[in-house]
């Protein structure tokens, strides 16, 4: 039989700076004989929570506490290892904190979780609670010139909508009930604005779907971008969540800790030394930081940075290739809405998208509306925040009249970065993306939205997040034998 045997478990805890000691027990492992079979078949029972114990020993630090650092760590903690997140602010999160001014909620920019997507099972496996409501397909609207439009999200609402022409509706339908026998692996490295022009022929479809791709990748980029995103997102759904995004950092932050992770804030890490047997975080003040592991949630640019002084070459080459998807965003908090139907809008003819997130997502509070105006840039405009401001304010003009004089609080992102690297079809599309493993340094790791082939925005960071935190503690264990098996 079996054998439980007492043990004690520490722990750090951070909260109180003290040592914690709890007892538990343990069973030990048995062995069931299957003669019949003429082998023998071992059942360890103690398999994962000796991996877990020799795994402590095994330290792993963090760059950066956004969604892709606070998910590899709650990931590594709860595996056992010593996991310490460094973040350069006060606080984590990144461009997923959200700011509360009274009962409104304001993410940077407009966030939307994709329903069913790597974030959502990641998330739904740490025990991060959230809640929130997807949007109504039905009401969205097209702004085209001055007029609006019903937006087309299906086949009805085509045949009823005024933006299209009658052929351009024929066109786009007859796509549409084919998109599944598209192959995306055979246009991963066609750019989008290649692949609509072998493909489609009315110009107010290609418009439309360059709309779409807009909204749908972040990016105003179609002769970069690969077409192998847009078909896949066209079906997709997404929810707004209530309180904002903070709802995740938190809840990731919260799974962390309570597995034993530890975070310095205000950390300005200066480089990575690179070891045989381990690594050494080395910060601007001197303080050095041993670990067996490091991971790099950065973006390109600082993850080459801390290697090598720059020089590690497929790093650099990841900085280099990398080309940032950036928005101009608006976020505005009205006492009532002027036009209650008019809650999610579409620029047809410029890269403009509005949208009332707080009518699906508790954002505000009762009769006040949250509300998201965002300008896709492109990656060679210029920061010009006044002329930038002036359009994204005439859009609201058009769908909120009115508007102005309900403001109580407002928030102006002129030149925001809302993903570290486009997905370019020369690149190979999302197949083409690096990491989560550095070439050429053992135990040295890279994750973010640029990272990896799942996934794009949140959703690559989240998935790069759990790719890199599983190869950590394979080759981890591997290096301790914890998997090893004696007969």
């Amino acid at each position: 039989m079996p054998v439980a045997r007492k043990k004690s478990m520490t722990w750090w805890d951070t909260s109180s700076g003290k040592q914690r000691e709890k007892s538990c027990h343990k069973r030990e492992g048995f062995l069931v004989s299957c003669t019949n079979l003429n082998e023998t078949v071992m059942f360890y029972t103690r398999r994962y929570t000796e991996m877990t114990e020799n795994n402590r020993h095994a330290s792993v630090a963090i760059v950066g506490g956004g969604l892709a650092g606070l998910s590899a760590a709650a990931i590594l903690a709860r595996a056992g290892h010593a996991v310490t997140i460094f973040e350069k602010s006060s606080h984590p999160g990144g461009r997923a904190t959200t700011k509360q001014h009274d009962a409104f909620f304001f993410n940077q920019g407009a966030h939307a979780l994709y329903q069913g997507g790597h974030g959502e099972t990641l998330l739904n496996e740490l025990g991060v609670s959230y809640s929130g409501a997807s949007p109504d397909p039905g009401s969205y609207l097209a702004l085209d010139g001055e007029k609006l439009h019903a937006l087309p999200t299906g086949v009805g609402s085509m045949l009823g909508t005024t933006l299209l022409k009658l052929g351009a509706k024929g066109e786009l339908i007859r796509l549409f009930s084919t998109l599944k026998q598209i192959r995306i692996a055979d246009i991963q490295n066609v750019s989008l604005q290649d692949w609509l022009e072998q493909r489609i022929q009315h110009p107010q479809v290609r418009r439309f779907l360059l709309a779409g791709a807009r909204i749908a990748t972040y990016t105003n980029a179609p002769e970069l971008l690969s077409a192998g995103l847009l078909l896949p997102l066209l079906t997709a759904r997404v929810r707004y969540l209530d309180g904002g995004w903070q709802t995740l950092v938190d809840g990731l932050w919260q799974a962390a800790q309570q597995a034993g992770a530890q975070m310095v804030t205000h950390a300005r890490v200066a480089a990575i030394e690179v070891g045989e047997e381990g690594h050494t975080v080395r910060q601007a003040d001197g303080t050095r930081h041993a670990a067996s592991a490091v991971l790099l949630a950065t973006d390109p640019g600082t993850a080459s940075d801390l290697i090598a002084n720059g020089t590690h070459e497929a790093l650099s080459r990841w900085a280099a290739q990398s080309v940032p998807a950036r928005a101009a965003c608006l976020d505005v908090a009205l006492r009532r809405l002027p036009e209650p139907g008019h809650l999610v809008a579409l620029g047809i003819d410029r890269p403009l998208y509005y949208s009332v997130h707080s009518a699906y997502a508790k954002l505000a509070p009762e009769g006040g509306a949250l509300i998201h105006v965002m300008k896709y840039l492109r990656p060679d405009d210029p920061a010009e925040p006044e002329t930038t401001r002036q359009e994204m304010e005439k859009m609201l003009d058009r769908v909120q009249p009115g508007w102005r004089t309900e403001v109580v609080k407002q928030y102006f992102l002129p030149h925001m970065i809302v993903s570290n690297a486009i997905i370019q079809a020369k690149q190979g599309g999302l197949s083409g993306r690096p990491g989560p493993a550095i070439p050429g340094v053992r135990n040295l790791y890279v994750a973010g939205d640029w990272v990896g082939p799942e996934g794009q925005l949140s959703d690559a960071s989240f998935a790069s997040a759990r790719s890199a935190a599983t190869m950590i503690m394979t080759t981890l264990a591997a290096q301790k034998g914890s998997y090893a098996v004696t007969g």
